[in-house]
């Protein structure tokens, strides 16, 4: 199949060569003949691979710099990477985490014109002030300060010009692309199809503001009740899948109190209530901020802790969450046997043998880390080893609790900054005795019976209804088997081409014979320096000649003779 009919055209077949010459400029050239990405090309594009050969320990560094040269869609995909320590290195991890593609701001005309096409007025209807100089730059919006008519202060941010039909080609392109690596076996554990159509989903959510705006909605509602956090307003009327109006946060980033400043304010108050609102969120709401770097947290003017950028959002579900509970109580009790029982549970191991393996191993890293007293323990550095441990054995674990973990040994080593002196653990407790009570309390024995109950009753009801049409097929000859052979494909498409050139080839030969008996017909006979030949015999073997020169260089270029 050629890859311009996946592609959809000419537009993304010269993405893909501008791509391969980006890997091939950082020495990664040879990737593309691993993937064999030529085969799947139109004749007429050479792919090159040309170039030095980067060295193992600057791979991860080039790989980082061509997904930040290819521009917004693969820095995305890059940082999205960076959050998966279960399935690359730690080197890959830490390269990643850099990338950043610095994108000069669209003009406010432009800003103006999306603003009034997606709110149906103009910019001076909509707001008493807007300002044209942007407050931030980024790959996929910028953010301008504006001012409602009732004298609200806003952020308005915009979604750049064109950058969904940017974002929608090179997601095709990766999806293709991770396709072809995944045929190759040393390609196969980093599950490039699992990531890139896990980054679809994200990049499609981050392009619809809706999706950010009902988040930051949702988190709202949930602190409402807390005085001392304070989420951002959304303004729905001014809203859209392209611009988002919220509430403009005014006050110091958490960064500025770190060392000696923030002298006036209470950082161990602070302390608290952050590590106690990004436990509430992965412990009770089952839903949290997935990027809590400093400066995504400020401290308001009036004291108060705003939580700001719900782009990146991740869930926990309930039983999840129960089995962190069970972690949480078993860690207080020193059963690490327990806890690494829980953990593998939580994924999914290829190879079931392994898994004695996999818990020893688990027992004694957690061994480890729990006999390091709690202000000497590197987070960042535990959390790094379980994954470790997880990319080791190949266990396949959601993005989303990843993520948290991520987001725990974020907000941890954020809160220990404030407060050194901060004891975590104690903070932590009690939701895993919450969410123990939760699961034995009656209502949620009744949901867990209830729903027993459901699925065994399905079974006797449809069980023996669909054991009868297997009997039926069995005894009619109609039961099938589908049947995948892993690399097989390679074979029928090599196969498919030795079948078409051996076509040609017959086509070209009965062309060429017939053009032969033809040049001596008296059809459309026509006088050559006194030879008289017919024209239509002399087009047939010039357009032979042709069409034989054609096949020829195809398998020269091939490499295949």
């Amino acid at each position: 199949m050629r890859i311009s009919s996946i592609l959809k055209g000419p537009r993304r077949v010269r993405r893909v060569v501008h791509i391969v010459r980006k890997a091939a400029s950082h020495g990664l050239g040879f990737l593309v003949s691993r993937i064999e990405l030529q085969r799947y090309l139109p004749t007429w594009v050479r792919l090159p691979t040309w170039g030095r050969q980067a060295e193992p320990e600057e791979l991860a560094s080039e790989f980082a710099s061509v997904l930040e040269e290819l521009g917004p869609t693969f820095v995305k995909f890059g940082q999205m990477l960076a959050t998966r320590p279960d399935i690359l290195p730690p080197d890959y991890i830490h390269e990643l985490e850099r990338i950043y593609h610095h994108v000069a701001p669209f003009s406010a005309e432009v800003s103006r014109g999306i603003l009034a096409d997606e709110l149906g007025s103009p910019v001076e209807t909509v707001y008493r002030d807007f300002s044209d100089e942007p407050r931030a730059s980024g790959s996929i919006a910028q953010v301008h300060d504006a001012t409602l008519h009732d004298g609200t202060p806003v952020v308005v941010k915009v979604r750049r010009p064109r950058i969904e039909q940017v974002a929608e080609d090179d997601v095709a392109i990766l999806t293709f692309l991770a396709a072809q690596a995944d045929k190759v076996e040393e390609f196969q554990p980093f599950r490039f199809p699992m990531l890139v159509e896990e980054f679809a989903r994200a990049i499609t959510q981050e392009l619809d503001f809706i999706s950010e705006a009902a988040y930051t909605h949702k988190f709202r509602e949930r602190f409402k009740d807390d005085a001392r956090i304070q989420i951002p307003e959304v303004y729905w009327d001014y809203t859209s899948e392209r611009v988002l109006t919220m509430q403009r946060m005014t006050g110091v980033h958490l960064s500025e109190l770190f060392g000696d400043g923030g002298a006036s304010v209470d950082k161990s108050e602070i302390a608290r209530t952050i590590m106690d609102a990004y436990l509430r969120q992965f412990f009770t709401q089952g839903v949290f901020h997935g990027d809590p770097h400093p400066g995504n947290i400020l401290i308001t003017d009036q004291g108060r802790i705003a939580l700001i950028d719900f782009g990146l959002v991740g869930r926990v579900s309930a039983e999840l969450r129960r089995k962190l509970g069970i972690c949480l109580i078993a860690l207080g009790g020193g059963q690490l046997e327990l806890v690494a029982e829980v953990l593998s549970e939580i994924g999914r191991l290829p190879d079931e043998s392994q898994a004695d393996e996999l818990r020893e191993e688990l027992v004694g890293l957690l061994d480890r880390h729990s006999s390091v007293p709690l202000d000497k323990l590197d987070l960042q550095r535990s959390f790094l080893d379980v994954m470790g441990v997880i990319r080791k054995y190949r266990v396949q674990v959601a993005r989303d609790f990843v993520l948290m973990g991520r987001a725990l040994v974020a907000i941890s080593g954020i809160v220990t900054r404030l407060d050194p002196d901060l004891d975590i653990a104690s903070l932590a407790a009690p939701y895993g005795g919450k969410l123990l009570r939760e699961k034995l309390a009656p209502s949620s024995v009744r949901r867990s019976l209830t729903t027993g109950g459901y699925h065994l009753g399905t079974l006797l009801t449809e069980g023996p209804r669909e054991l009868r049409r297997l009997v039926r097929k069995l005894q009619s000859g109609m039961f099938e088997f589908t049947v995948r052979h892993e690399g097989f494909e390679k074979g029928l498409t090599e196969l498919d081409q030795t079948g078409n050139r051996l076509s040609l080839s017959v086509i070209l030969a009965a062309i060429i014979l017939a053009s032969s008996v033809l040049l001596d017909a008296e059809i459309g006979a026509v006088n050559i320096l006194g030879w008289d030949v017919s024209l239509l015999g002399l087009l047939g073997l010039a357009f032979g000649s042709v069409l034989g020169l054609w096949l020829v260089v195809g398998i020269l270029r091939s490499g295949r003779l």
